[in-house]
């Protein structure tokens, strides 16, 4: 030893020995082992339908258009949480009713809020002079059936349309925006046939329909 106790060489020296003096031949120092954590198992994603409702209440042939027609079946189906985005099920001048839905999407089948078949379809719907028959209940947004409860003593809902589901010029309540003495087309629901062409006074408050065109939900898996 050096003075002083010092190891010759210096302390810097001293410790690549003393490391290799406590360690163990073959073996490597490791940090702590990490669990394996199982992965949750996968949901199947349901396979897509287009659902239909009705608004919570009836309306008169003026709904500020078919915008505010759309407007408010976006806004009723958010506060009912579901996911998706509907539209009226109504033509206009601006649009035919058929043609709410993509074509990629017309061979799915229409279902109620509670997954009831209702059509086999949306281009079933416009098959045939008096259009498709629906099996099964309608209901709206905050649950009531349409053709039991008493909001809805006319089981009759607005569409507008022709069977092929164009637009029924002069019977769309001037593009659902009068209340006033015109006509729109309605289909009287209790006998399923969706698109049969009465018409009625604007003035009445009828079922509006809305379909979901858009399925987010797709993506969530």
């Amino acid at each position: 030893m050096g003075e002083g106790g010092e190891v010759p060489g210096g302390p810097l020296r001293a410790w690549p020995a003393l490391l290799e003096a406590h360690s163990l031949p073959g073996r490597r120092e490791q940090g702590p082992r990490r669990l394996a954590v199982p992965k949750p198992p996968r949901c199947p994603a349901s396979p897509p339908q287009l659902r239909l409702a009705a608004l919570n209440v009836p309306l008169a042939g003026d709904m500020s258009g078919i915008r505010g027609a759309d407007l408010q079946c976006y806004r009723q189906s958010q506060e009912a949480q579901l996911y998706g985005t509907f539209r009226a099920f109504l033509s206009a001048p601006t649009q035919d009713l058929v043609s709410i839905v993509k074509r990629t999407d017309r061979t799915l089948p229409v279902v109620n809020l509670k997954g009831q078949l209702l059509a086999k379809s949306w281009s079933s719907l416009f098959e045939g002079q008096a259009g498709a028959a629906l099996r099964g209940p309608i209901y709206s947004f905050n649950g009531h059936n349409v053709l039991r409860d008493p909001l809805w003593p006319r089981r009759l809902a607005w569409h507008g349309s022709t069977p092929r589901g164009g637009q029924a010029r002069r019977r769309d309540c001037q593009g659902w925006r009068s209340a006033g003495p015109g006509e729109g087309l309605a289909a009287p629901l209790g006998e399923g046939r969706l698109l049969a062409g009465q018409r009625h006074n604007c003035s009445a408050a009828l079922v509006v329909l809305c379909v979901e065109v858009a399925f987010p939900y797709r993506h969530m898996w």
